[in-house]
């Protein structure tokens, strides 16, 4: 991943949001606010990846589209399939 990438999004917050999904398990969340686009970390192995933002849980998006984000410098606002692919989530999700 390129840090020029991750450093071009404007964060919320400078080092994350810690959060517990789990028992013991804790992720940083971060949330870029021009492009709405939200990451976890596991600050144990250091991975990143792309996430969709439910009311109870992060949703792990596919690790293409993750590639995809965390090597794009931040197109500074939200993208049409940035959109698309939340609203595909969502549509599976209530099936």
């Amino acid at each position: 991943m390129a840090s020029d990438a991750w450093n071009s999004h404007q964060w919320s917050s400078a080092q994350g949001r810690r959060v517990q999904v789990e028992p013991g398990k804790e992720l940083l969340q971060h949330h870029c606010s021009r492009c709405r686009r939200d990451f976890v970390q596991d600050p144990t192995t250091r991975e990143r990846y792309a996430v969709y933002v439910s009311v109870f849980r992060f949703r792990k998006l596919p690790d293409s589209i993750t590639r995809q984000w965390l090597s794009e410098l931040c197109p500074g606002a939200p993208l049409p399939f940035d959109v698309e692919v939340r609203s595909k989530l969502i549509e599976n999700r209530a099936k």
